[in-house]
């Protein structure tokens, strides 16, 4: 899984609670830096902010749409611009997701995640990991 952020406390506290949660993360803080993630190893699910240093999250989105094997990669959207300000990742085919950052509650971000992904939660990630 990827997660898409030039917010390094921000990155910082996605990868703490995430990993702790079980899910295996990596960071790319620039949208170069994510497209060449992308296009070498496949991540199973992409957290993308919209607001990147060099590009633009959705040029990155309408670009991995055109591709197909990045375009087969589902993403959510975490961003501080408001759902309702970009229509248009209704349209997009890989997005599934948008959350406002300001609203996003990371333990519960990590149940959608490893429901998403088939990732076990709760007791059986204790119970796999002692087992």
């Amino acid at each position: 899984m990827l997660l898409i952020d030039d917010d390094q406390d921000l990155a910082e506290l996605y990868l703490l609670q995430l990993r702790h949660d079980g899910i295996p993360l990596e960071h790319a803080r620039t949208g170069q830096e994510a497209d060449v993630f992308v296009r070498n190893r496949v991540p199973a699910l992409i957290l993308v902010d919209l607001r990147l240093p060099d590009i633009d999250g959705r040029e990155l989105i309408e670009r991995w749409a055109d591709d197909s094997v990045s375009g087969a990669i589902p993403i959510w959207i975490v961003s501080n611009t408001t759902p309702e300000n970009n229509l248009w990742w209704h349209a997009a085919p890989n997005v599934q997701r948008y959350f406002l950052k300001s609203k996003v509650v990371l333990p519960r971000l990590s149940l959608e995640i490893r429901a998403t992904l088939g990732l076990p939660y709760g007791d059986r990630i204790n119970n796999r990991l002692a087992g």
